[in-house]
């Protein structure tokens, strides 16, 4: 695995500069986005990255055009960037729910339709944290209560975001406020012991 980490990384990222367009929407009532593609604000990041700590390299699978790739750069983490979809960022492009490589940690905004699909493969391939930003909705359903339940890689914190950012069509680089939909950052840590904290992100 460190040798194909390393050639990632010599490789450099997949980016042909060209301009992409911000598309979609938060709004419950409006069509979906492709491939379910929501940029994540700059907002959003940096608000868990003033918190929580990575310790060795993190894995975005579903990087879209890299707003959450090159502020974790800018953080000084060695990042590796993929996607299904080439959208003129990433390193490599497949998808991750077959993905068997292994990383320190996964920090990404998923497909909310795959969430939870992305989180069990999330398990298999991440050796210490990994951090998804999802709907606060994202704690109900039974299905889901049972994979919280787990004490492998559990639940470790949530980071309710106490105003509703925005993400699609339009956002300023902080995101804004006044979105449709409450969001928070999900934490897994295999090395946590006990039950689950939540804190709020102002």
């Amino acid at each position: 695995m460190d040798d194909l980490f390393d050639d990632m990384l010599k490789s450099g990222p997949v980016n042909h500069g060209r301009h992409l367009q911000i598309v979609g929407s938060s709004r419950n009532d409006g069509p979906r986005a492709d491939a379910d593609f929501y940029p994540t604000p700059r907002i959003a990041i940096t608000s868990l990255l003033n918190q929580e700590k990575f310790n060795g390299n993190i894995f975005e699978p579903a990087c879209g055009a890299g707003h959450i790739s090159k502020v974790l750069k800018e953080y000084n983490y060695t990042v590796i960037s993929s996607d299904l979809v080439n959208r003129g960022y990433g390193d490599f492009f497949e998808t991750f729910l077959t993905c068997n490589k292994r990383f320190d940690n996964i920090v990404t905004n998923p497909p909310f339709n795959l969430a939870l699909e992305f989180i069990n493969r999330a398990k298999t391939v991440s050796k210490e944290k990994i951090a998804f930003l999802l709907k606060t909705t994202f704690l109900e359903s039974k299905e889901r209560y049972y994979m919280f339940q787990d004490k492998i890689f559990p639940l470790s914190k949530v980071y309710q975001f106490s105003n509703r950012i925005r993400m699609g069509k339009g956002i300023n680089d902080d995101g804004g406020s006044g979105g449709m939909i409450a969001f928070a950052w999900f934490i897994w840590d295999k090395n946590h012991i006990g039950s689950p904290t939540i804190h709020w992100i102002l």
